[in-house]
């Protein structure tokens, strides 16, 4: 995308950077560091005053917030801020107000309330005191918001304080041998995060969910408005405004009014009205805080209240806080929701917060939109005011829009146009205009019905997202989101002004594009100065298109876009799913036949056309430079309205000649979106020229099959890609590269199924393309249905994918309340369309879908194939399925597993051993055996309608990425590169602030700005500060992206390598524990990134000590490595000298010759016998020949002589050598642990490196110290 003027601050400073001399000077002070202040709150209760730290650049609101959020002020909502005797706008910057410095105090003081302020309070005071909140009743998911790093933390604590006494696990834990003496050994169990882990057991899914949040303590048993509300006109006027009812925990049940000074209590009774305050009551019963009030009311209240601080106080702030802006993750799996408490107010919520007319709730979001979007934002500090404001706009339109579709989707709003067909309706709600993602009036007849209709909507978000971030002055995108809920794709948009008003003079609102359909076509000039800066952003040329007249109008961009004047006055710009040419390649080569592909919307990415535009103009700019260069000049690259243009047309004129400019621009190279679309040129030059824009979009078209895919193939094989983890990475990585997700058959084409580094690859693109076709076979199913009929629906699909092995014929049944009531209303009869289908019908449409969206043929024996778990989370996630947080059995055990699960349970539950009795033992594992085999015959399908508890929308929407947060970070990142530590740092951090200024605390992008300043300090050896970075960012990310996302799992890995770098090795192993158990849920075995953790988990338990389990864990890594690299890698090289080094310290000196041998082997043949690593292991290879050799020999010579002091024929040495080698072993075993000893630091070291041919970041031998080499050395030489 082009640049523009709102990013030049930041452009010019890292345009200084790279420049180096320039970058203290001419960049500093556009970015500059954190200055934060210490000010001091003066209250007006208990603690009397609070001290704060913020930064100039924040504004009074967020102090407002900062109050809100503590839990000593979080009682104070209607209140001023004063400062030297004048009341501060909340709106103003503190360092815009005259001596305001570091230290300074500001009184907060109590206002007089209205009603809208009161009304605000009572709310803040039931969501303090935990009463049950309806207000996102809509599309609250099940047990969200929900961590499990904490959890963690503990237990991992548990383990280093020798707490834990079992097994995670029935495997046993590791015994180690501890000498005693010479020829005494004393057996210990040692115990730490891995101990008894098995990758090859199926996780448990019951135990995915973490634990809980504790349940608050119970206040008050009610709170709310009482029967006597509304205050009547005269008490009104006296400033009565609200009358309460309280029932405390003690009993009493107390009546308050609230008038302009506070809270009272009243005299009004059940029966009596008289709001005044009680007879002899005293200042004790008035307070200007509810909370307030209720403490005095109620000790009992007050006990509950601080104990429930207690318990956050002693909580991480960062996993109690609700976010401000972004939505809280919902889980796959759940637990259902608690039973709420009797609470008659809980129905008075809307009330409190919208008022009797409900006004104070509905907003005007296109104003809100368009006013926000003009705010100046020619400074920093403008940007991020601008951005935070547009941030949490996107997100209140969101939210709202979510509610109604789902509203809408169940049918409880009614439709602008009930006349006409149901996928035609429209709807208005809460101020925006809803309608169906379907051809409800024939639109796309001729492209493909609902099927074009519902890409067509898809691809407008992503129109809108991309104007929107382009961000042209005086061009209006509007607020625009998807909401797929139970099969219903429902749009939502912000309503352009005068939309539903006809002009006076009957003329069209759209003045630009396509006026109806294809007949009238319009070209404002006042529009096409706008989309001239979109087109060349895009790579869009300015192209002819002709009318029902044959007509020629010169369009920017595609006919389909319109640009429309509202009667606001502003230009607004609609309908921008062809903002890139039709993907012309892949719908002629997939037209054929009943599998023909169902729609002809298919367009390219924007980031395929980038791609293809950079390749173009390095090729122009290549052939460029040699032609200059031959005519004796030099050439200068300047992009056309760049800053340095004019300069650069000065100095070629100064230079007498010297210079020749090669000029860039978005047009070179541009596009025509509008051929292939029944474009018919009249004259025979327009002819030609569209002949050359088909022939440049046919290019295109090739460069994604021969060059975009290969070339991501060839980076995964060569290691610079890691294979994604599930659908979501897999997703954005493909859209990266700008290649579409309908190309998934032909990339696993590309695959050869016997390369073994990348047979993860191509069974995870598979199941992606199941995954989809699934979602689009039960979305047709679920489409037409009533919502309370889904869970049937979903039950009985998934277990006709997933539970095929458990019971192969599943069948279901739906209730008969609901087929009496809606089976004959929707058309479909009594099966709903779907009860009645098999398993084979519904895997038949799923290939069908397949071989025409992705043209990949499923085989036969596809569903014997899948991987239920990952297959199981993706198609929940991608549909917003909630399932019940339980063992879920895809298969029959037999009955020899059941008594194997039941053993283990016992074992690992009773905590007792075994009677000696071997016959009562036997008694009661054939009865464990016998239960347990009749409970899994009880189950007859994998899935039941109950195991679903809740369905939550699946909301894409259109907000934008700050780019001032973005280029802030790659600022920092750039001096650091430089060489200019401090410098950097300091932009980092605030770049950090800018994230959590623009989006709230609590926001996908914040966690992943901590992530990656988490890396940078690592690498920085800032080792404390990359720990708190990394888990800050996995905190976030667990609540905000998803406790088991392939996001959240990497931060955990980054955050285990932070954690035994700082040196808590036992805490990384722990969290190394837990993204084990994710990545076998998301994924799966057979990932090549675990050949890399299965190593850092090896080098994690050598820092323990634990040298035996590391030694296993270097085995499986090498196991798993030989497998995906092959047995004579590089790779397995690598690890084949790690092994040897892990064998040492295990002191199997034979051993640790033998792999290195196998290391020196392959490093031989493969790098040659001049390579480091060839010659080091040589070096290893020798001393540790020399070190067996010795010690064998000493051992030899000890059993000599005690085989000459114990009189023993020679010929029977062998035989007790056999039957008691104690002795020999023993002098091994201390000779080689001394050796092991000295070689501890040089297997860490090993730690550091990467080998030049490894795919999976593997540790290189070179890197190995000298110093560690020598000193073993010196123990062999003793």
């Amino acid at each position: 995308m082009g640049s523009t003027k709102e990013h030049e601050e930041i452009r010019e400073k890292a345009m200084a950077l790279e420049e180096g001399a320039e970058a203290d000077t001419a960049g500093q002070g556009e970015i500059e560091a954190i200055s934060m202040l210490s000010l001091t709150i003066k209250l007006p209760q208990e603690p009397y005053s609070i001290k704060i730290m913020v930064s100039p650049h924040e504004t009074l609101n967020d102090i407002r917030q900062s109050i809100a959020d503590l839990p000593s002020t979080m009682q104070y909502t209607c209140y001023s801020l004063w400062f030297d005797g004048v009341m501060l706008n909340d709106f103003v910057e503190l360092g815009s107000i005259e001596d305001i410095q570091d230290g300074t105090v500001i009184e907060l003081h109590e206002d007089a309330y209205n009603e809208r302020e009161a009304r605000l309070h009572v709310l803040k005071i039931r969501d303090i005191i935990g009463l049950f909140s309806t207000r996102n009743e809509q599309i609250s998911p099940l047990s969200c918001g929900l961590s499990a790093l904490a959890s963690i933390e503990t237990e991992a604590k548990a383990y280093r304080d020798g707490k834990v006494t079992a097994p995670t696990s029935v495997i046993p834990p590791t015994k180690s041998k501890k000498s005693v003496g010479a020829n005494s050994t004393e057996e210990k169990t040692t115990l730490h995060p891995m101990s008894g882990v098995d990758l090859n057991t199926q996780p448990s899914l019951a135990k995915l969910l973490p634990s809980p949040e504790p349940a608050r303590p119970q206040c008050v048993k009610s709170l709310g408005l009482s029967v006597w509300n509304p205050p009547p006109a005269n008490l009104k006027l006296k400033g009565q405004l609200l009358y309460l009812q309280v029932a405390t925990l003690e009993g009493p049940v107390f009546n308050i009014t609230c008038d302009l000074t506070g809270f009272y209590v009243s005299n009004c009774t059940s029966q009596k009205f008289d709001p005044s305050p009680k007879s002899g009551a005293g200042k004790m019963l008035r307070a200007h805080s509810l909370l307030s009030l209720l403490e005095k009311l109620s000790p009992l209240f007050k006990e509950a209240l601080q104990s429930w601080q207690d318990t956050l106080n002693s909580r991480d702030p960062l996993t109690i806080f609700s976010p401000s802006s972004a939505f809280l993750a919902p889980p796959w799996l759940a637990r259902p929701a608690p039973d709420p408490t009797a609470d008659m107010s809980r129905v008075q919520e809307q009330f409190l917060l919208g008022g009797s007319d409900n006004l104070d709730t509905v907003r005007d979001w296109n104003e809100d939109l368009q006013s926000t979007r003009e705010m100046p934002h020619s400074t920093i500090q403008e940007r991020i005011l601008r951005e935070r404001l547009l941030n949490k706009l996107y997100f209140d339109f969101t939210e709202a829009a979510a509610k109604g579709a789902v509203l809408i989707a169940k049918d409880e709003i009614p439709p602008l146009n009930p006349n006409e067909a149901r996928s035609a309706h429209i709807f208005l709600y809460n101020g925006i205009f809803f309608s169906f993602g379907a051809d409800g009036i024939g639109t796309f007849a001729n492209e493909g019905g609902d099927a074009a209709a519902r890409y067509a909507v898809g691809k407008d978000l992503v129109g809108v997202r991309t104007i929107s971030q382009i961000d042209v002055d005086g061009l209006c995108p509007l607020c625009t989101v998807i909401v797929d809920y139970c099969g219903k794709r429902i749009v939502a948009q912000s309503p352009v002004p005068g939309i539903f008003r006809q002009r006076d003079d009957d003329s069209s609102q759209i003045v630009y594009g396509g006026v109806d359909g294809r007949d009238v076509v319009a070209a404002s000039p006042d529009f096409d100065k706008f989309f001239s800066v979109i087109a060349s952003s895009l790579h869009i040329k300015k192209h002819t298109v002709w009318d029902k007249n044959t007509t020629p109008v010169d369009l920017n961009l595609s006919i389909e876009t319109k640009g429309l004047e509202g009667t606001d006055g502003r230009r607004y710009i609609l309908d921008l799913y062809r903002i890139t040419p039709l993907d012309i390649g892949f719908l002629e080569a997939s037209s054929n036949g009943d599998d023909s592909y169902p729609h002809s919307m298919a367009v390219l990415r924007t980031e395929a056309v980038e791609e293809y535009w950079k390749d173009k103009i390095k090729s122009y700019v290549s052939s460029e430079q040699e032609r200059i260069k031959k005519t004796g000049k030099e050439a200068r690259i300047v992009y056309k309205g760049s800053s340095s243009e004019e300069s650069a047309e000065n100095d070629v004129s100064e230079s007498d000649g010297e210079l020749e400019t090669i000029k860039i621009s978005g047009d070179l190279f541009a596009l025509n979106p509008d051929v292939f679309s029944s474009q018919v040129p009249l004259t025979e030059e327009d002819k030609a020229v569209y002949v050359e824009d088909e022939k440049s979009v046919r290019e295109l078209c090739s460069y994604v099959t021969n060059t975009l895919i290969p070339n991501l193939l060839a980076d995964i094989t060569a290691g610079s890609v890691s294979i994604p983890l599930d659908s979501t990475q897999l997703t954005k990585l493909m859209h990266k590269r700008g290649i579409n997700m309908r190309y998934l058959g032909y990339f696993i084409g590309l695959i050869d199924p016997k390369d073994s580094r990348v047979e993860a690859l191509r069974g995870l693109l598979i199941q992606e393309v199941i995954i989809r076709s699934c979602k689009y076979a039960i979305n047709s199913i679920m489409a037409p249905l009533p919502v309370a009929v889904v869970p049937y629906a979903a039950a009985h699909f998934f277990n006709c994918i997933l539970g095929l092995k458990l019971n192969n014929e599943p069948t279901i049944e739906v209730d008969s309340t609901l087929v009496a009531l809606y089976a004959d209303q929707i058309g479909l009869g009594p099966d709903f369309g779907f009860a009645s289908l098999t398993a084979s019908e519904i895997q038949s449409r799923i290939a069908l879908e397949a071989a025409s969206r992705f043209r990949f043929t499923l085989p036969s024996n596809w569903v014997e194939t899948l991987r239920p778990l990952p297959l199981f989370r993706e198609l929940s996630l991608k549909l917003g399925f909630q399932w019940r947080v339980k063992e879920y059995h895809f298969s029959a055990p037999s009955s020899v597993d059941a008594s194997e699960s039941k053993e283990a349970a016992i074992l690992s539950n009773s905590g007792k051993s075994k009677k000696k009795n071997g016959k009562r033992s036997n008694v009661k594992e054939v009865n464990a055996t016998k239960t347990d085999t009749v409970v899994l015959k009880s189950a007859k399908t994998t899935f039941t309608s109950d195991d679903l508890l809740n369905i939550v929308p699946v909301v894409k929407d259109s907000s934008m990425r700050s780019q001032l947060a973005d280029e802030a970070i790659e600022a920092g990142r750039l001096s650091i590169l430089q060489g200019q530590k401090d410098m950097g740092i300091e932009l980092l951090l605030e770049s950090l602030s800018l994230h959590e200024q623009i989006y709230g605390v609590l926001h996908p992008e914040v966690a992943r700005a901590y992530s990656q300043l988490s890396m940078i300090y690592s690498g920085l050896e800032e080792k404390a500060s990359a720990v708190d970075f990394a888990r800050k960012a996995v905190v976030i990310a667990e609540r905000t992206i998803g406790l088991d996302a392939s996001e959240t799992i990497l931060m955990y890995l980054n955050l285990s390598l932070c954690e035994h770098a700082n040196g808590d090795s036992l805490l990384a192993l722990a969290l190394l524990r837990h993204a084990f158990q994710l990545w076998k849920v998301i994924f799966g075995e057979g990932h090549p990134d675990t050949v890399t953790t299965m190593k850092n988990t090896a080098i994690m338990l050598q820092a323990l000590k634990e040298y035996h389990d590391s030694r296993k864990w270097f085995e499986m890594s090498l196991g798993q490595c030989e497998k995906i690299f092959g047995p004579r890698s590089i790779d397995a090289a690598t690890l084949y000298f790690q092994l040897s080094q892990a064998l040492v310290l295990t002191r199997d000196s034979h051993g640790a010759v033998q792999k290195m041998r196998e290391a020196y082997t392959i490093f031989h043949n493969e790098l040659g016998p001049e390579d480091k690593n060839t010659k080091e292991a040589e070096v290893w290879l020798e001393q540790l020949t020399q070190s067996a050799v010795h010690y064998a020999r000493q051992a030899k010579d000890i059993q000599d002589r005690k085989t000459r002091k114990l009189n023993i024929v020679p010929g029977a040495s062998t035989k007790l050598n056999s039957a008691k080698p104690v002795g020999s072993n023993a002098t091994d075993s201390t000779a080689v642990g001394a050796a092991a000893a000295a070689a501890a630091s040089a297997a860490g070291a090993t730690s550091n490196g990467t080998s030049k041919k490894s795919i999976t970041s593997q540790i290189r031998p070179s890197s190995i110290n000298t110093k560690s080499i020598e000193e073993l050395v010196k123990y062999i030489g003793n």
